[in-house]
């Protein structure tokens, strides 16, 4: 065997070592990015839903709402007295850190007095085939809930509201400089820190190296045009400013909404 093909057989093994390593290293970022989506993928609550409490005092809680509540959930009081709706283990939780503030702070009545308002209107709520339940009187008096409902999705639990306290609270939100200040904080530092999360499972590719060109350096083939051209390859996105342009031109261009009737709506309106 010559020294040729030697080298070629060389070649051969270190592709072959190179493609085992990538397909382990891909597995393994696959592996990263699959645990990212599952620990994303825990439901969450969201969204505005618009509903009523009949003559019994019952309600049927949204169907966007169930997935994070399961068969149990609590009804409690917050802070603004509206019905806080929290999945059994989370308000587990709520009351158990109740408990251990309590523990560590026993001299103070403010925290007694709080502690006191959330177990004293805190109930355990069954559900049935149709996920109606019957809100708690306590909890039907702080909160005044008669008739129409807006129940919000607010991640790891949902607020009832009565429908006239809902519209007040969302007038003053409108008008609240803060409060616009916070979302915006909110919404740029969470599409910053999505974009980091990326980037960090990117860094996890591994950087090959190109065993060809160097094994056909040893024996003298000529590669530095094929060399360049791959590298070019790499650098190089014919046609990626050519779409961009089409993207903005397509952004710039003036909203059309087809000759349909502008409608003004109001907060009044919203849901029915």
């Amino acid at each position: 065997m010559d020294v040729t093909e030697k080298t070629v057989k060389n070649v051969q093994r270190e592709r072959e070592k190179v493609r085992i390593a990538n397909g382990e290293e891909k597995t393994r970022t696959a592996r990263k990015s699959d645990a990212t989506v599952v620990s994303s993928s825990v439901p969450v609550m969201t969204g505005t839903h618009f509903h009523a409490l009949d003559e019994k005092g019952r309600v049927i809680i949204p169907a966007k709402l169930r997935a994070g509540l399961a068969e149990q959930f609590w009804m409690m009081l917050d802070e603004n007295d509206n019905v806080a709706i929290y999945n059994y283990k989370t308000g587990l939780d709520v009351l158990e850190h109740c408990e251990q503030m309590i523990a560590a702070n026993p001299d103070d009545d403010d925290l007694a007095s709080a502690v006191e308002r959330i177990t004293g209107a805190a109930e355990l709520m069954p559900v049935d085939g149709n996920w109606r339940v019957q809100v708690p009187e306590i909890l039907r008096f702080y909160s005044e809930l008669d008739k129409e409902v807006v129940t919000v999705g607010v991640l790891n639990h949902a607020v009832m509201w009565s429908r006239d306290r809902w519209e007040k609270a969302q007038m003053r939100r409108l008008q609240s400089v803060e409060v616009r200040r916070a979302q915006a904080g909110l919404l740029r530092a969470a599409a910053s820190s999505v974009k980091r999360a990326k980037e960090s499972v990117e860094e996890v590719e591994v950087v090959t190296p190109d065993v060809e060109t160097e094994v056909a350096a040893e024996i003298g083939i000529a590669t530095g045009t094929r060399g360049r051209e791959r590298g070019g390859d790499r650098v190089l996105d014919v046609g990626g400013n050519a779409g961009g342009s089409r993207s903005a031109a397509a952004s710039n261009a003036p909203a059309r909404d087809g000759g349909r009737g502008s409608r003004v709506l109001t907060l009044s309106r919203l849901g029915r």
